[in-house]
């Protein structure tokens, strides 16, 4: 059991809802805690209680102090670990704060900690996850030419690794890896599977099929709700409520939606026809973008055909044209496209800050 620093998450009542965003797409801890000025607990802020706000339509611009969980549940300093680890399961919660005699925060205990020191099991998930790993990555194409995109190297594994660990540390085990571009040095790569503790199976592409297409390749394979992510994006979500909020929402697709905001650096004009009415010094405006990450039911593949090229928007629409119910999951974490350069090299840099921190 390690108790996490706090200070980088320790914020006032009154920073803006979109300032806390900002911080919790940044840390790794996924969570804000509220407190005055002789550091006395006031509450916390979770990826929860931004996305009832977001759904709520709430103004980012109000204070964080809206949102935030009063009287969380809290244990003090120096915690017991086994109490601990029954509330988080009673209540289920990710994070609890810890507090001296006077009430002021002194460390924050995280879940991720005691999975990872092996105090917990992980409930191992049944649902198999997608990833579609054929493309060439024109984006990259130094590093393409020679390798296949999923096995370019972030740190000291390759992208599609670091994706597929991310999912195990959640319980999923079986993954399902739709192969084209240089198919064979990925099959290769994963020769030693039995090594890793999950199962990796393939199915292979003739021909591009988009970001959905290769789906029917699973026809009568994905047979129970799956997760389907792109081989080029980096996320720390909680992949365990993900599927949860799925299935709870009995939705026929969920997209993982990251809460992004969006700085413009210029003066930014309202007019109307060419009169102008307002000038608005570099607005910031928040996004909910989509992941790449998805969580399907497998009715859906009955609407791509055999070797039909598709992406996921186009089959997410089809899927709600018909009748289908299709949601956003949003949540706060760090997110990385590392099919663009800009986005790898960050990327790097967080994996680095991250073996910094731990």
């Amino acid at each position: 059991m390690t108790i996490a620093e706090y200070e980088q998450v320790l914020v006032s009542k009154d920073i803006p809802i979109i300032d806390a965003v900002k911080i919790m797409n940044t840390h790794p801890m996924q969570i804000l805690v509220v407190a005055d000025e002789q550091r006395k607990l006031l509450g916390v802020v979770t990826d929860g209680d931004v996305r009832r706000a977001l759904l709520d339509s709430r103004s980012f611009s109000e204070p964080v102090e809206a949102i935030m969980t009063r009287n969380p549940v809290t244990l003090r300093n120096p915690p017991d670990k086994h109490q601990a680890i029954q509330l988080m399961k009673k209540h289920d919660i990710r994070h609890i704060p810890l507090t001296d005699g006077e009430g002021r925060i002194a460390g924050i205990l995280l879940w991720r900690d005691f999975y990872q020191n092996g105090d917990v099991d992980v409930l191992v998930k049944t649902s198999p996850v997608f990833i579609m790993a054929g493309g060439k990555g024109a984006r990259l194409d130094v590093f393409t030419k020679i390798l296949p995109k999923p096995l370019i190297p972030v740190g000291d594994k390759p992208i599609i690794e670091h994706i597929m660990d991310h999912f195990h540390r959640f319980g999923f085990q079986r993954f399902l890896l739709s192969l084209n571009y240089k198919a064979e040095m990925i099959r290769l790569y994963f020769a030693d599977n039995g090594q890793r503790g999950y199962q990796v199976e393939y199915l292979q592409e003739q021909d591009p099929l988009g970001t959905a297409g290769s789906l029917a390749l699973g026809r009568g394979v994905l047979n129970e709700t799956f997760v389907v992510s792109n081989c080029d994006v980096l996320v720390d979500a909680n992949m365990e409520r993900l599927l949860q909020y799925h299935k709870e929402n009995f939705n026929d697709a969920t997209i993982l939606g990251i809460i992004r905001n969006v700085e413009i650096p210029y003066g930014v004009l309202k007019t109307k026809m060419a009169d102008v009415e307002d000038i608005v010094e570099k607005p910031e405006y928040h996004f909910v973008i989509n992941s790449g990450i998805y969580v399907l039911e497998p009715h859906l593949i009955d609407l791509i055909d055999e070797g039909q090229r598709v992406d996921m928007p186009e089959l997410l629409l089809k899927a709600r044209k018909k009748g289908f119910k299709v949601q956003s999951c949003p949540m706060t974490c760090s997110w990385f496209d590392v099919g663009q350069w800009g986005e790898y090299k960050r990327a790097i840099q967080h994996m680095s800050s991250l073996e910094i921190e731990h």
